[in-house]
């Protein structure tokens, strides 16, 4: 019969049968390795420690060393994943088993999240890949994948790994310790109890090697043998490979199938799980997560919950496990076990001003000075004097308060409220000079020598000369008088009214070149060669060219004669009255760049990359990206093209034009532990059960 072994003992019992099995098959047939295209799939999040990290390197090294590595044998790949998904090293990369065998030394942890279903998806569209060095389906090698993880995926993997199966990969998962068998099972190929792995932890692991060297490992054809089910998908250490079970096994002593020596098992039984011998009969038993119902055959599913859990609020059974939730307006904890009160007006508001938590919910508050709206949202500015004022004549709002102020005319009395009449002229008021009140007003007066303007409030100079003089010639305004002035050719008399004719031209007298006397004044005239300007006294060269010149096509004056000049495009003759035309632009020019002959003329004309200025002749450089571009930050322009660059805290992307944020933790850190990317700087933290140092790179515990 059956018998419920110690753990210790059911290890050895099982260890020493599978030996015993191997053994036997080994007799039988020569096993040899079989070339497949095998990548692993590691869970490194933050639940894996870090010891535990290296006990499942060294669960895969100890594969490496099982299987026959090389280009035309078996070739290895590995990907990372937590939250994200890292390829570690590709099919091709590795050839030779001691290269592979350092680069898995080399791998590091990626700290949070489980996004399994990324992984898988990443491993099949980048992983078994021609270009990764995969081969081809011609060649008939097999494609695996061995998944080994400890959680549950935070993302959907049954699509994803249904479609990796039906792109011809096998999938092998293994479980160790929390790892959900509902999710194992989504994931791996069929059989399951071929295909599906269970470990309680990372530290026996190892033992799962030689179950897969036997799984990789290819059998001779000729003697019809085929994988032999050890224990009836009892795994070495005794664990159900479709689940976990409860500790039996064969007892080695004893064949223990009753007295009659049969199996009741094996001789069929309607157990919906798990058939334990006991005796000539059996009993049924169910998997982890299941309870026997009444008929004692069938199972159904267990209530987590109901067997106790450590969840602060709700409890969500969830298979043979389950998950804490919190209630509305509270968040889950890094342990996934307590509750803290969610800050909702961090997870978004529509507060104008300020916004305040309260209970599930938050409410809306405005800053001092302002009351909310009707909607509850939006603020609006206090008006104080609305809400009633003692001032006697003006109410101004000031903020959260208000000031009195008094009518023109008027002061602010000490109570600053009422208003008594100003004894002068209000502060500030508008005349230009002199302000004189009245009864209830006050009006505007100019200084000695001054009049009030139409607006009665500003001033201009009076003009003595319009109000009467007793001037000879010409009466000129000098302040507040008046001065007598002669005209040309005549002299101020002694009582500075009266004017006397000048005997010559007067001292001073503006004629540019020669001044004649006449009867009552005097005439400007001009030396030989110039005549007399409109102005009647000054003097400009005479225009020989003006007179009659023979020039063919420009005269220009030249002091007392002149010179011929040819138009733009040609050149002077030897008689230097005629022109020809120039052959080029050679004769000389003033274009920067390029100059053209046009006819009589030339067209300046600017190099490749440059524009021509509005003088026609000068040349800049034309500015590409103003000419239009798609940079989607910041264009530069660069001789005649342009280039892209990023805003900072991001950078360009391959196609030189668009821009990513940039990955502070991806271009290196110092974080023991994880990093963080904050904007464009990271911070560090520490897997739970672990505390940052003051250093805020390192972890404590």
């Amino acid at each position: 019969m059956l018998h419920h072994l110690h753990p210790g003992s059911l290890l050895r019992t099982q260890v020493a049968l599978l030996s015993s099995i191997r053994a036997s098959t080994a007799s039988r047939s020569n096993c040899r390795n079989r070339p497949i295209d095998l990548v692993f799939i590691i869970d490194s999040s933050r639940s894996v420690r870090p010891a535990e990290f290296e006990k499942a390197k060294e669960f895969l090294q100890d594969m490496v060393d099982s299987l026959e590595i090389g280009s035309d044998a078996t070739r290895v790949g590995l990907v990372n994943y937590a939250s994200t998904v890292q390829i570690e090293f590709l099919l091709k990369t590795y050839s030779a088993k001691s290269a592979l065998r350092q680069a898995l030394a080399r791998v590091e942890p990626l700290a949070s999240g489980t996004m399994t279903g990324m992984a898988i998806k990443t491993a099949m569209e980048k992983a078994f890949t021609a270009e990764a060095g995969a081969r081809t389906s011609s060649m008939n090698i097999a494609k695996v994948a061995i998944i080994v993880t400890d959680g549950r995926p935070q993302d959907k993997v049954e699509d994803v790994a249904a479609a990796a199966r039906a792109s011809g990969i096998e999938i092998y998962a293994v479980g160790v310790d929390r790892a959900d068998m509902t999710s194992l099972r989504l994931m791996a190929s069929h059989p399951h109890d071929d295909h599906v792995f269970y470990v309680e932890t990372y530290g026996v692991i190892e033992k799962l090697t030689s179950k897969f060297r036997e799984t990789l490992c290819g059998k001779d054809d000729d003697n019809g043998s085929a994988e032999i089910p050890v224990n009836g998908g009892i795994d070495d250490y005794g664990k159900g490979l479709d689940g976990r079970q409860d500790g039996y096994g064969i007892n080695n002593e004893n064949d223990e199938k009753g007295n009659n020596g049969l199996d009741a098992c094996a001789q069929g039984h309607n157990c919906q799980h798990i058939c334990v011998n006991n005796g000539n009969s059996y009993n049924c038993k169910c998997r982890l997560g299941y309870v026997l119902n009444p008929d004692k055959k069938t199972c159904s599913l267990s209530d987590a919950c109901t067997q106790g859990h450590d969840c602060q609020h709700i409890c969500v059974s969830n298979g043979d496990s389950y998950t804490c939730k919190c209630r509305v307006g509270y968040v889950l904890n890094a342990d996934e076990k307590t509750c803290s009160r969610s800050d909702l007006c961090t997870l978004g508001h529509d507060c104008q001003h300020i916004c305040v938590n309260s209970d599930d919910s938050y409410i809306c508050k405005c800053r001092v000075g302002y009351v909310l709206n009707a909607d509850q949202k939006t603020c609006s500015h206090l008006d104080a004097c609305v809400q009633g004022h003692g001032c006697q004549h003006i109410c101004v709002t000031n903020g959260n308060s208000y000031l009195c102020m008094c009518e023109e005319g008027y002061m602010l009395n000490a109570d600053e409220k009422t208003c008594s009449r100003s004894p002068t002229c209000p502060q500030g008021h508008d005349c230009q000079h002199i302000c004189i009140n009245t009864d209830d007003s006050y009006i505007c007066k100019c200084h000695l020598g001054y009049v009030l303007n139409a607006d009665g409030k500003t001033c201009s100079r009076s003009d003595p000369c319009a109000h009467g003089h007793d001037c000879q010639h010409i009466c000129e305004n000098n302040g507040d008088s008046y001065i007598c002035k002669c005209r040309v050719g005549y002299v101020l008399n002694a009582d500075e009214k009266t004017c006397s004719r000048s005997p010559t031209c007067p001292q001073g007298h503006d004629c540019q070149h020669i001044c004649i006397n006449t009867d009552d004044s005097y005439i400007c005239k001009c030396h030989l060669g110039y005549v007399l300007n409109a102005d009647g006294k000054t003097c400009s060269r005479s225009d020989p060219c003006a007179h009659g010149h023979d020039c063919q096509h420009i005269c220009e004056n030249n002091e007392d004669t002149y010179i011929c000049k040819c138009r733009l495009g040609y050149v002077l003759n030897a008689d230097q009255k005629t022109c020809s035309r120039s052959p080029t632009c050679a004769q000389g020019h003033d274009c920067q760049h390029i100059c053209v002959t046009s006819g009589d003329s030339y067209l300046c004309k600017c190099r490749e990359g440059y524009v021509l200025n509005a003088d026609l002749k000068t040349c800049s450089r034309s500015d590409a990206c103003a000419q239009g571009h798609d940079c989607q930050h910041i264009c530069v322009s660069s001789d005649n093209s342009y280039i892209c660059r990023c805003r900072e805290g991001y950078v360009l992307n391959v196609d030189q034009k668009t821009c990513s944020r940039s990955d502070a933790c991806a271009q290196g850190h110092n974080c023991q532990h994880i990093c963080i990317n904050n904007g464009d700087s990271y911070n560090c933290k520490c897997r739970v059960g672990y505390v940052l140092n003051a250093d805020q790179k390192t972890c404590f515990t």
